[in-house]
């Protein structure tokens, strides 16, 4: 049997990546000569989750003591992340509450991990990546010694490709502001950004007062894709003569964000070369009054249709999404209440001018529209070139087409779209709908009445369940499709069943 130092050293990366932790050490220690070969992968992506315990603290003095005493480790780091609630990183600071406090040092007093000269080069450091206002009163520095500690790491990984930071660290940090604003120079291959945490927690929603987390990466000109959760009330000031431009930016991601139209059209005018654009909407509809202002400005598409015009020329995926926000009422509850959702007016008409543009997912509501009485057919509002479309089922619950013959009527406009396809879409590849509805639900069984419907030569029909979601795919290969008599383009309502779950797949 061969050993394991003999392998070919292009093997390796296939085998690490494979290993944990524990495995890396163990190899390590039983292999020497693997040593350096095994380093890089064991610095190459960091990750630093704060939790309730005081051991953290001490985990960032330990990096930062080896990367001061080691620098050439540091150029291994390319991914570097800082998650944890904002709980955690304010929870107990290294320093101990008995003694007594002294302003010194940018917070990192009391860290003995730290020896005297690697606090004098933190000390020196500081002054020359913060602010000059920041130098002459360093009593607004008290406790924060962690935030201190993980900016100075971050400020060594100067081949750093890719950085995220969760909520909580956004909002504790003092430092990182400031550090972004010089990401020019301390991070020139910086071509990803995460801001937020994509997921719902325990906290409430962040709102970032700080635009100099922002405003770097509309003039980074290594940047490529942006992602982060922006929350209202923000007002753009970029503090330079000339209006922000970053040609190099090709994905913008805005995951549980609240801002208005105003703001969105804002961003993507910077982006004059955006390929990919996911914009998660999150709608907060709760017991309180104050949702109908908040509300008002997300219940016309006017407005996205102006935002989303400045990047007409480019865009080539466009993922648009509606969540209600963490506190809002179920529709059981609004019904209970004998409120009524808003309706949401208008329709996305802009995407049938983006020439570029290939994927598509968006909700129903934006197409099919919110009244019984109107829709707008598919063909009129997407490209002739689409090659993937998902459709989402986004506060249809509350729309009043959601039952009855009026719920076939909106579907079978899918059903005609698809059947056309070689005249209106010729490209496309995949069609999905995904589905949050309960299985009770009519427009559940309208469109898993449609998958088995849909047929003809080179169509493939499957269906896959994650919870809470099911999502229906049909796959085309050719262009020719005929659909069945008893489709539900009929002009009677279509009684779904009661008793059949069966889902039929074709794979012709």
């Amino acid at each position: 049997m061969s050993r394991f130092s003999d392998l070919p050293l292009d093997l390796l990366p296939y085998i690490l990546d494979h290993l944990s932790e524990q495995e890396f050490k163990s190899l390590i220690h039983v292999c020497k000569s693997l040593y350096k070969e095994v380093i890089p992968f064991l610095y190459q992506d960091i990750s630093f989750t704060a939790r309730n315990s005081r051991v953290y603290a001490r985990e960032l003095s330990f990096i930062l003591r080896t990367l001061v005493e080691c620098p050439q480790l540091a150029n291994y780091v390319t991914s570097f992340r800082l998650l944890g609630s904002k709980h955690h990183w304010n929870r107990e600071d290294p320093t101990s509450e008995r003694n007594a406090w002294t302003s010194n040092l940018w917070g990192l007093e009391g860290v003995t991990i730290l020896s005297k000269a690697q606090l004098f080069l933190a000390s020196n450091q500081f002054y020359q990546l913060v602010d000059d206002g920041m130098h002459g009163s360093q009593t607004q520095f008290r406790g924060r010694s962690k935030d201190a500690l993980a900016t100075l790491v971050l400020t060594r990984f100067t081949q750093l490709t890719t950085l995220e930071i969760g909520d909580g660290f956004l909002v504790h940090s003092l430092f990182l502001p400031r550090i972004l604003k010089r990401a020019n120079y301390l991070f020139p291959k910086l071509g990803h950004i995460t801001f937020g945490d994509k997921k719902t927690g325990a906290e409430k929603g962040v709102t970032y007062c700080d635009l100099d987390l922002i405003r770097p990466a509309f003039y980074l000109n290594t940047l490529k894709t942006f992602e982060w959760r922006m929350s209202q009330p923000w007002r753009f000031e970029w503090k330079r003569p000339e209006p922000p431009r970053n040609e190099n930016l090709t994905m913008l991601h805005l995951f549980r964000t609240n801002i208005d139209r105003t703001t969105l059209g804002q961003l993507l005018a910077g982006t004059s070369n955006l390929k990919s654009f996911y914009y998660e909407q999150e709608i907060l509809f709760d017991s309180a009054a104050s949702w109908r202002s908040s509300m008002s400005q997300f219940l016309e598409l006017r407005g996205l249709n102006t935002a989303l015009n400045h990047v007409v020329a480019t865009l080539e995926e466009c993922k648009l999404s509606l969540v209600l926000g963490p506190g809002s009422l179920s529709p059981d509850e609004i019904s209970e209440a004998g409120w009524e959702f808003p309706a949401i007016q208008g329709t996305l008409t802009v995407l049938r001018a983006m020439k570029k543009l290939k994927t598509v997912e968006v909700p129903f509501i934006f197409f099919l529209g919110w009244s019984p009485d109107s829709a707008a057919r598919l063909e009129e509002v997407l490209p002739l070139d689409i090659t993937h479309l998902t459709l989402r089922d986004d506060f249809v619950s509350h729309c009043p087409w959601a039952v009855g013959f009026n719920c076939n009527k909106k579907i079978g406009l899918i059903g005609e779209y698809v059947e056309a396809r070689s005249v209106h879409a010729p490209q496309l590849y995949t069609l999905k709908i995904r589905l949050t509805a309960a299985k009770s639900d009519w427009l559940y069984r309208v469109v898993k009445a449609l998958n088995g419907i849909i047929s003809g030569s080179g169509v493939t029909t499957f269906s896959t369940s994650m919870p809470g979601t099911e999502i229906y795919t049909w796959q085309f290969v050719k262009q020719i499709c005929t659909l069945r008599k008893d489709s539900v383009m009929t002009s009677t309502p279509f009684a779904p069943p009661q008793s059949s779950n069966r889902v039929v797949f074709f794979d012709v």
